[in-house]
């Protein structure tokens, strides 16, 4: 087929591979080598974890831009643009550049066939190989062993946490999943492990490589107070400011700072953590069109897992306001674990509206329903609509300025409501 715009070849990536998920690194690491993509000048950091990936990177790419280095983020899945899995120093890269990245793996190629995640992760890894940045963070798309990012060689490892998700590729248990992660370390270099309790199995793998491993909660620590928070490593900040991020999140990516010796100053990384975003991560939105009238405050989250749903209700419990309820649009993926994900959320949920996802591995509102009835604490009131936009309409039905609207559940789900709240 031609390929002239990005939309064509995305396409082409779609139907090339007959399987969407194919973890292993032979096919990719040949194509890598002949593009030359899996040694880098640049310092590279590896950041695996069931959960807060994302964040993980948001907190180093603020640290480290408002240090003054170039930096380029590699994360998936996108919300709402293909473009958005790439920046460099918080700019997307142009469609054209994807273009011809794509151009130059198809010309290398030769028989060897790629999936849609492998082709977009050596597309990517050509152009941050062109841009010459100080810091490249690569986000692991699934497990960490097997997937595509692990063709590169990094400088720091990090782990972030480590729960039970993707089981039908990596496992029903955390000694499973943990040995996955740990297939990101590298011998004799620096790891951060964020997770509080790291399984037996991502220890000794650690150990027998002889990788240098901090440990959260034994080599460096996150403490809380009232107003602010302090972390303590070799060296101790203090003053740090509240987040709706997690905070264990930045305290990993502040020991990540410290393996990497720099000199950086307090002041620097408090403002920083304060700084640091990243879209779809408790995202408040303001309404454009025909929604723009009624204001009730509206939150994004892609939490997918009961892990991600106990934090966001967490910070649900600190953003409720006094008398006011939470009413909740849910889309999810049928494989994920529905029933534990609304088990973890439901004491702070008034009133929950599900939605459909079309879109492949999508639940209906009906499946979503059925794991609801099956979850704890079932005191939610619980109606189901086709689309978001009905959805959404009826909770302002309803409403009053006191309340909070949170969409969650997916990617998909955040990305649809985004559209949504543009008019």
């Amino acid at each position: 087929m031609n390929k002239n715009n990005l939309n064509e070849w995305l396409t082409y990536l779609e139907q090339l591979h007959p399987t969407e998920i194919e973890l292993g690194l032979a096919r990719i690491g040949k194509v890598a080598k002949d593009l030359q993509v899996t040694h880098f000048d640049s310092k590279v950091i590896t950041v695996a974890g069931t959960n807060g990936k994302g964040t993980t990177c948001a907190f180093l790419e603020e640290i480290l831009i408002q240090a003054g280095y170039k930096v380029g983020v590699y994360s998936s899945p996108h919300i709402q643009r293909y473009t958005e899995r790439l920046r460099i120093n918080k700019q997307e890269m142009s469609a054209d550049l994807h273009c011809q990245a794509f151009q130059q793996i198809e010309s290398i190629r030769g028989e060897t066939s790629l999936s849609y995640f492998e082709y977009v992760t050596l597309g990517c890894l050509l152009i941050l190989k062109a841009q010459q940045c100080d810091f490249i963070l690569l986000e692991v798309g699934l497990g960490g062993r097997l997937d595509a990012t692990n063709v590169v060689e990094s400088d720091v490892s990090v782990v972030t946490t480590i729960s039970i998700d993707h089981v039908a590729w990596l496992g029903d248990d955390r000694e499973k999943i943990g040995f996955e992660k740990a297939g990101v370390f590298r011998a004799n270099k620096p790891v951060i492990c964020g997770e509080l309790d790291a399984p037996k199995s991502l220890q000794a793998h650690a150990q027998n490589i002889n990788a240098d491993i901090r440990y959260a909660g034994k080599d460096f620590e996150a403490k809380i107070s009232t107003n602010s928070w302090s972390w303590q490593g070799e060296r101790r900040i203090d003053n740090l400011p509240l987040t709706l991020m997690p905070l264990q999140n930045a305290s990993t990516a502040l020991a990540v700072i410290e393996a990497l010796q720099l000199n950086l100053s307090n002041e620097l990384l408090v403002r920083a953590i304060g700084q640091a975003q990243l879209a779809g991560r408790l995202q408040k939105v303001t309404m454009q069109g025909e929604f723009s009238e009624k204001a009730i405050d509206t939150y994004l989250d892609v939490a997918h897992n009961p892990e991600s749903a106990t934090y966001l209700a967490s910070q649900l419990e600190l953003l409720r306001k006094s008398g006011g309820k939470i009413f909740a649009i849910v889309g999810m993926l049928e494989d994920k674990d529905l029933a534990g994900t609304f088990s973890a959320i439901n004491c702070q949920i008034d009133q929950y509206h599900f939605i459909p996802l079309h879109c492949y591995r999508g639940a209906s509102q009906q499946t979503l329903l059925k794991h609801y009835r099956t979850s704890n604490d079932q005191s939610s009131d619980v109606h189901c609509f086709e689309t978001i936009k009905d959805a959404y309409k009826n909770i302002l039905t309803i409403a009053e300025k006191s309340d909070i609207i949170i969409i969650f559940g997916s990617f998909y789900t955040v990305s649809d409501f985004l559209t949504l709240s543009q008019g």
